[in-house]
């Protein structure tokens, strides 16, 4: 008998969730949030400091909170049933069997 709360599949939609959604928060953070902080300062002629640091300081952190965000919510509530049926889906191919799609 397993004495985790959490069940390793759990845990493990969990940090993939967390993998998968920081990754992409960071691809939307960095090329607009910093773009647009280097657009503005090229058209005025002035890069200005602080809201540059700013800019990167929120686009290196916001997608951490995104992704744990993600994890903390996948834990609390379970393996959303969209990833259940794809693993499902996988196993299936797997061991030779398509699916009705397929």
């Amino acid at each position: 008998m397993s004495t985790s709360i959490v069940p390793d599949s759990t845990k493990l939609a969990a940090k993939r969730g967390f993998i998968r959604t920081t990754a992409q928060a960071y691809s939307t953070s960095l090329a607009g949030g910093i773009s647009t902080t280097v657009i503005i300062g090229l058209t005025t002629g002035e890069v200005q400091p602080i809201p540059l640091a700013i800019t990167v300081g929120v686009a290196l952190v916001t997608p951490l909170l995104a992704g744990a965000a993600s994890a903390l919510s996948i834990l609390s509530r379970g393996i959303p049933g969209e990833y259940v049926e794809a693993g499902l889906d996988e196993a299936a191919e797997s061991d030779g069997f398509t699916t009705p799609e397929g």
